[in-house]
């Protein structure tokens, strides 16, 4: 198998395990949005006053918008990338969905000023990022992101109450071979890409 039929099917494998996690909360916001509708629809049917049917439309309006940004979100990762893979789109798209059963799980910090582009291929990105904040909260931790530009673009991603694990072997040996680098310290897994435009963002060390 070629490295990129490889990459390919890591985040072939990847974009199943977030499909995977976010299915029924995603149909839960698409039912929010329905029976809220229904609701209002019922009311006016009946000639309700206004005061009886806008907290449902209120309810059906939030609802739609969390399903559409998820949905968005998804089409995102979906698509082909634009060019030179964007980390901290990527990052976003996929903690929009993870945060859609609880819209705290995942606190995104971005300091990349757009500027958080990479060489590396999409698939590849996608995988690592993927993996990477998924698996912490799929076994229930919240996690806080932090994402700069200074050398390279890093991405910190650091666990309320656990260490976040590295990904799986097969995965972190295809991103190394593109030069990403994975390390943990304390409660943070750190990921670095080479970067486009390295400049100014203060990395931890």
């Amino acid at each position: 198998m070629t490295d990129g039929a490889r990459a390919e099917a890591l985040w072939a494998l990847a974009l199943q395990a977030v499909a995977s996690h976010i299915a029924h909360d995603f149909r839960n916001a698409l039912n929010g949005v329905a029976v809220n509708l229904e609701v209002v629809r019922g009311r006016s049917a009946r000639g309700a006053e206004a005061t009886a049917i806008a907290p449902f439309a209120a309810t059906a309006s939030a609802e739609f918008e969390v399903a559409a940004a998820a949905a968005e979100a998804l089409l995102g990762l979906t698509r082909p990338e634009q060019g030179d893979a964007d980390v901290a789109a990527i990052l976003g798209r996929i903690s929009r969905l993870l945060s859609l059963r609880t819209p705290t799980a995942v606190q995104v910090t971005d300091q990349s000023d757009g500027r958080a582009r990479t060489r590396v291929p999409s698939d590849v990105v996608r995988a690592v990022v993927a993996r990477s904040v998924l698996a912490p909260i799929g076994a229930g931790d919240t996690i806080a992101c932090e994402i700069g530009v200074g050398d390279d673009i890093f991405l910190l991603v650091t666990g309320a109450m656990h260490v976040p694990p590295l990904p799986d072997p097969e995965l972190v040996a295809v991103a190394s071979s593109h030069g990403v680098r994975f390390a943990s310290r304390g409660l943070t897994l750190d990921l670095r890409f080479p970067a486009l435009d390295s400049r100014a963002t203060h990395a931890p060390e």
